[in-house]
């Protein structure tokens, strides 16, 4: 007998990705790094479409082997792709494009319904989900939320729908997010882009613990100087360790000056790559923070697809 699926896909910069969600809620996933070059911190988005567009199919083989080696055979039930960055009018991404391309495809050959979200839902819907495997799931439809990604540095307040949310953007990073800061400093540290577990990994050897104060601006945070001050510690001379550290203490009080723009009281939900650093879970734990594992936090397809079965199961 078949498994019945929804299939999600996401081609986001820097992550091509695809998964599979059971109507009982079992998932698979697989994803794939694109090829940034060695020293390099970031790639154009023409680049990022051809790269996705080449591995995509090979993505999406994987997954369905996956389901196929649990379960035999498979029924597809409805298809989704991210298509833009936020969920607001005028987001826009060129990358996008190929994850929209396939599942539209997908959708029409198979006769089922797409569903098109953007790639900020599913960064919330998979860190929601993955907070639920660890027991400490929340049924609450109106909450916060941090999107902190390569690209992104968010503080949401966040309405859920009957298919995905609406986000209500209260603070950012308005010049340099968490993630170039990370992704900066450890390229220029000798490490590969993206560079967030690397560096965690040379932070955690580290012995210092730097006070730096962020202050508040209207609409967020400036994070740009602490760039300068870490070019200024590496010409020092400071240990690779000592500055990997300084860099997720920034990253660290960040969050905490973002968190000043929240309005009343709510649960404060943690998306996104940068989130699934243990320095930061364990800085700021608190019960009414909810993380999730790394593989739903990082991007990937895994919130696409339970959004599309969502959306499936509320019409």
């Amino acid at each position: 007998m078949s498994i019945g699926i929804y299939f999600g896909i996401d081609t986001s910069n820097y992550t091509t990705s695809a998964a599979a969600v059971t109507v009982a809620g079992e998932v698979f996933c697989a994803k794939r790094l694109l090829s940034v070059p060695e020293g390099a911190r970031g790639m154009r988005q023409s680049d990022a479409l051809f790269c996705h567009t080449r591995d995509l199919s090979e993505i999406i083989g994987q997954v369905l082997e996956q389901v196929r080696e649990k379960h035999g055979s498979w029924k597809l039930l409805g298809v989704a792709a991210s298509d833009k960055p936020r969920p607001v009018e005028g987001s826009y991404m060129p990358c996008f494009l190929a994850g929209v391309s396939a599942a539209s495809s997908a959708a029409a050959m198979a006769d089922v319904p797409l569903r098109l979200f953007s790639h900020q839902e599913g960064h919330i819907e998979a860190a929601r989900f993955g907070a639920f495997c660890e027991g400490r799931g929340f049924e609450d439809k109106d909450f916060y939320a941090f999107h902190l990604s390569g690209g992104t540095t968010e503080f949401l307040r966040v309405r859920e729908t009957e298919s995905g949310y609406r986000a209500e953007l209260l603070a950012e990073a308005l010049d340099l997010t968490c993630g170039q800061l990370i992704d900066r400093c450890g390229v220029k540290l000798g490490l590969a882009f993206p560079a967030g577990r690397e560096l965690e990994l040379l932070a955690k050897q580290s012995r210092k613990h730097y006070k730096v104060r962020i202050p508040k601006k209207e609409g967020g945070i400036n994070l740009s100087g602490f760039e300068n001050r870490f070019d200024g510690m590496l010409a020092e001379g400071e240990s690779p360790e000592d500055l990997a550290r300084f860099v997720f203490d920034v990253t660290r009080e960040a969050i905490r000056t973002l968190l000043e723009f929240k309005e009343g009281e709510g649960k404060v939900l943690f998306s996104g790559g940068v989130t699934s650093a243990v320095l930061l879970q364990e800085a700021l734990a608190d019960e009414n923070h909810f993380f999730a594992p790394p593989a739903y936090t990082a991007d990937n397809a895994i919130g696409t697809a339970l959004l599309c079965a969502k959306g499936d199961r509320n019409g």
